[in-house]
């Protein structure tokens, strides 16, 4: 039977000197679903993705995308799994001194140095119309909106045709409108593109929106996982208080 498992993160463990961030994590995420991870701030969410992405080397245990144990990839190796990998930073993290043409470009040209620039042309020009902004190619970032530039940062996570695509809170920042425009997005892109995503944010629309499954991560460990209805109808105090706070109010 072919392995269904896009992701398999096997007993992680990240230190930073004494403080365990995360400890002895285990969680898989097959193709296709979009796994939501909540938790407080300093609980290792961000750390998670970047585990996940090979930015982040791991103190224990293993992390395989499409079977492949991460440790055990030489740069050249990772920098090629890494195409098929998309990640939304938390401000879209564009190129200030580069336009929007010269930002979606800049993957392309890393991952794709042999094609022509024609093609290239067509490339960037067919992922902005997905995000329906074809009109801003030559802006500058400083002329353009946050949920502009969300979906810029979008797009350019999502031209090299990922498979896993990771989001570190992507409508942070964002008014409740345009948050809600950028989830539906996403889940849209996710469903078009047959992409799998892993999505850290405190946005309870948000992840009502993507979600197929969520986790907790609280005290290093993955605390609470299941469907988010479950979570959100829970019981517990401690889910019951994080769930009625902040950004997760509707």
């Amino acid at each position: 039977m072919a392995n269904n498992k896009l992701v398999e993160i096997k007993n992680l463990t990240k230190r930073f000197e004494k403080l365990s961030v995360l400890e002895n994590i285990s969680i898989d995420v097959p193709k296709g679903e979009n796994l939501v991870v909540f938790g407080r701030s300093g609980q290792g969410k961000s750390v998670l993705l970047k585990c996940i992405i090979g930015l982040m080397a791991t103190d224990a245990g293993k992390i395989l995308i499409k079977g492949s144990d991460l440790a055990m990839l030489s740069i050249k190796e990772l920098n090629c799994l890494r195409k098929d990998i998309g990640f939304l930073f938390q401000g879209a993290a564009l190129y200030d001194s580069m336009t929007v043409r010269e930002n979606l470009e800049f993957p392309i040209k890393k991952h794709f140095p042999e094609m022509e620039q024609k093609a290239i042309d067509e490339k960037v020009i067919n992922t902005l119309e997905l995000v329906s902004l074809e009109e801003a190619i030559d802006k500058m970032p400083s002329e353009l909106s946050g949920g502009m530039k969300k979906r810029i940062g979008l797009a350019r996570s999502i031209i090299t045709d990922p498979e896993l695509m990771l989001y570190d809170e992507p409508t942070t920042g964002l008014d409740p409108i345009t948050s809600k425009e950028i989830s539906e997005l996403i889940i849209n892109l996710q469903k078009k593109l047959n992409m799998t995503s892993v999505v850290v944010t405190h946005d309870l629309i948000c992840a009502k929106i993507i979600a197929d499954r969520a986790i907790f991560l609280h005290d290093a460990k993955i605390a609470y996982q299941g469907s988010l209805t479950e979570l959100t109808n829970s019981t517990d105090l401690f889910l019951r208080n994080f769930f009625s706070n902040e950004l997760v109010k509707e």
